[in-house]
């Protein structure tokens, strides 16, 4: 053990020596999540801000003045038509616009419906805002007009309601900030496995192209007594990622005027616990795999190589749960990754975590730790490995 701990510290004395790269590994960690989220606040805010100076240029106005008088009375700003409103419209330039048909008023004094065009780009994500309530006015406008059309003809309204829809949202504060809760989750994931990946590569490819790694196999530590201590190295350089990582967004969210832009979500230290206790399991596994790929390396160029395959899996996983939009199987929670991913969001939407998953997502890495470090101790004590192979 004694052993194990002195290469643990002969691997964290070089890291820290390199004050550039560790001061930009942790600079990363604790900007790069709260930048982003940042922006997606900014967004929100944006959009709602958007939503609420509705700025509607309406075509044909004078056709519908009872429609214009309702617009303006819900708040909308009513702007002439611009000539080249579709092609504005496509550019980005314009969010929506309304051109009413010539026949209007004919049309309602016959009792048939009336023509109105609402052209939009739905292709673009901050018009959609303007376009849901332009669509949701158009709604009101329909329903009151259709209601006071039965009203003259001796009908009550009620008639064409059959059903009085209640409607009871069952989201706690922490499960509407759907998209917060994914980026969270998300980057808190990514941070185990970046965090230890410059450690890992120096340890490993980084030590065989200056070729140190021979001096230190001559030492009389074993293959898996050095193997070890980089691996604790490494874990303990990830932890400190993740730990920076998780600190960043608690105090974006701590500070963050979050009702203002219609996200009532909690990022407390309650969850801050919650979360350090799920990510263990990826802490320790994680550099397990970088130690065995990187060991794979000649240069840390190739090394990197190699680690693309595992970069690729770690970012997609949570993205494919995301999309399939189906509730998750209980044995996920053992699948390394996702059970994580699973965990992580569940601590987020405030959901009770059971003892028996937290121990199950356990189980698979642990294994993994065990044979992945036995994988590159073998390989250490080959030596064919001190001759490039």
């Amino acid at each position: 053990m004694s052993r194990t701990v002195i290469i643990a510290r002969k691997e964290l004395v070089e890291t820290f020596r390199d004050r550039r790269t560790m001061l930009m590994t942790l600079l990363t960690a604790a900007l790069a999540g709260p930048l982003f989220l940042a922006l997606i606040f900014n967004m929100i805010a944006s959009q709602g801000e958007r939503a609420r100076t509705l700025a509607l240029p309406v075509g044909g106005a004078e056709h519908a003045p009872a429609l214009v008088a309702f617009l303006e009375r819900e708040g909308a700003r009513i702007l002439p038509l611009p000539d080249d409103a579709e092609a504005r419209i496509r550019a980005g330039d314009l969010d929506v616009a309304l051109v009413v048909d010539p026949a209007f008023a004919k049309q309602a004094a016959d009792g048939k419906p009336a023509k109105v065009r609402l052209i939009y780009d739905r292709s673009r994500d901050r018009a959609r805002a303007s376009i849901d309530q332009a669509e949701s006015l158009l709604r009101a406008y329909s329903r009151l007009w259709g209601a006071q059309r039965m009203m003259v003809r001796g009908i009550a309204p009620t008639v064409a309601q059959p059903l009085d829809v209640v409607v009871e949202d069952l989201a706690t504060p922490q499960q509407s900030g759907a998209l917060v809760l994914f980026l969270v989750a998300y980057y808190g994931l990514f941070a185990a496995v970046m965090g230890g990946m410059p450690l890992a590569l120096d340890a490993t490819a980084g030590e065989r192209e200056r070729q140190s790694l021979e001096p230190l196999l001559a030492t009389p530590a074993s293959a898996l007594e050095i193997v070890a201590g980089k691996w604790l190295a490494v874990a303990a350089f990830a932890a400190l990622v993740v730990g920076v990582t998780l600190a960043g967004f608690y105090l974006t969210l701590s500070f963050a005027p979050l009702p203002p832009v219609g996200v009532p979500f909690l990022f407390g230290a309650r969850e801050l616990a919650r979360f350090l206790v799920i990510l263990l399991p990826m802490i320790a596994l994680m550099p397990a795999i970088l130690l065995w790929l990187g060991s794979r390396g000649r240069t840390i160029k190739e090394a990197q190589t190699n680690l693309s395959l595992l970069l690729f899996a770690v970012s997609i996983i949570p993205v494919v749960q995301l999309f399939m939009q189906r509730r998750e199987p209980d044995w996920l929670v053992a699948v390394p990754v996702s059970g994580q991913y699973l965990l992580l969001n569940r601590a987020l939407r405030g959901e009770a975590l059971a003892t028996g998953d937290l121990a199950l997502s356990w189980v698979v890495p642990a294994a993994l730790v065990a044979v992945a470090l036995w994988a590159v101790a073998r390989r250490y004590s080959n030596e064919a490995v001190l001759a490039g192979k």
